[in-house]
């Protein structure tokens, strides 16, 4: 007999006693951390060899505010994301039941959203199914949430803007282990049918979804994907064309009544300047409907040139005092005749010229949304059909470029 063999077997029983007191201590551990309610508890960084691709959906089940002056809006999205789970592949079949989904054990896309400021409903829900567009069994993230969503809107076209709505999808997870992109067999809707009408906006059907990258330094220094989906709105024009550009014309418009005046009377002068002083008044209640930028809207530019056009009048009326001093009254009159006819002219080729810039530059815009709505149409009755999405084969030379960001 070895006389080895006894003293093998006891350090042999004390290596499997000590490994099962580390696990004791470890569950005891993690139940400290649990009952303690440590946020970090029971989750640990799970690492995929290969890239992950993640489809997502996101549908605007409501937009309640759309605030110009903050350049917000506050919505309630409904976003799904999903993605293939080889790990599962062993359930596959038709007698087998897939297991639970557990963010806690399982891997996960660690999706956040960038630009919302504050979210006040947050719930999420994992599953997981088969599919039978995919290779391995998928799971599902479900996530509904409301809150207000920062947006830098481009002002330039007000009142003829039309804004985009964007919610910026990213995660934690640098861009060289998982890919973001948009359902390929769904596509992103918004509930138009929600939208107030009270608004000053009017929303278009379609959605779209282009990706990007960015750097989150608090998350690591790598690149991080980005996908962001975006409805569009229009701002309708009515209010400020009854109430502010009409009103505009009126005053302008009064100026010409001088005529009834003496060339060299000095009453005309302060007329002109009367009406100036009206219409910057209507100057500070434009820029109150706005933030505060550093360029200058349709509506600006075209109060300015207003602005602009009464200093010319009171100009002219000046002039023909001074005038008056050394010409005859006859002839003064004809001078005057001519140089009102002459800024009657000009008032009326400025708002020809400046009607046809707004048609192709803000009102092309618009244009383009529309034709967008019928690309769109298009997708969905392909997807509905097909059950996947339209490749770019599929779309004209016109509006594969319309598809582009």
């Amino acid at each position: 007999m070895d006389p080895n063999k006894p003293l093998a077997d006891t350090f042999r029983r004390m290596s499997v006693t000590l490994d099962q007191n580390s696990q004791v201590l470890l569950s005891s551990l993690q139940t400290m951390k649990d009952l303690t309610g440590d946020p970090t508890s029971g989750f640990h960084e799970i690492v995929k060899a290969e890239k992950v691709t993640v489809e997502v959906k996101c549908a605007f089940l409501k937009i309640v505010d759309i605030d110009t002056i903050t350049q917000q809006f506050e919505a309630e999205i409904f976003l799904q994301a999903k993605w293939e789970e080889p790990a599962f592949s062993k359930h596959q079949g038709k007698g087998n039941k897939l297991p639970k989904f557990d963010p806690k054990i399982h891997w996960d896309p660690k999706l956040i959203i960038l630009n919302c400021e504050d979210m006040t409903l947050d719930r999420k829900t994992f599953s997981v199914r088969h599919d039978k567009n995919y290779k391995h069994p998928i799971v599902l993230q479900l996530w509904r949430f409301k809150g207000t969503f920062r947006e830098n809107m481009e002002l330039e076209h007000f009142p003829f803007d039309v804004q985009d709505l964007t919610i910026q999808v990213g995660t934690e997870r640098p861009i060289s282990k998982i890919e973001l992109i948009e359902d390929q067999h769904m596509l992103s809707t918004v509930n138009t049918h929600t939208f107030l009408d009270a608004q000053e906006w009017n929303i278009y059907h379609h959605v779209e979804s282009f990706r990007d990258k960015t750097t989150m330094e608090y998350a690591s220094l790598s690149s991080h994907p980005i996908l962001h989906v975006q409805c569009r709105v229009k701002r309708k024009v009515g209010f400020y064309i009854w109430n502010i550009i009409v009103i505009m014309i009126l005053i302008v418009s009064l100026t010409f009544t001088v005529v009834s005046i003496e060339p060299n009377n000095g009453d005309r002068i302060s007329i002109c300047i009367t009406l100036f002083l009206t219409a910057v008044a209507f100057k500070l209640v434009v820029k109150q409907s706005l933030p505060t930028i550093s360029y200058l809207t349709y509506l600006d530019i075209y109060i300015l040139s207003l602005l602009i056009f009464l200093s010319i009048q009171s100009a002219e009326n000046a002039c023909m005092c001074a005038l008056g001093r050394v010409l005859p009254i006859k002839v003064l009159r004809t001078w005057d005749r001519w140089s009102e006819s002459s800024l009657a002219i000009l008032l009326f080729l400025f708002h020809i010229l400046f009607g046809i810039y707004i048609q192709h530059t803000a009102l092309k815009r618009r244009r383009i949304m529309k034709d967008k709505d019928k690309l769109y149409e298009k997708k969905k009755q392909y997807c509905e059909k097909y059950g996947r999405m339209m490749t770019n084969a599929g779309f004209s030379h016109e509006e594969r470029e319309m598809r582009q960001p």
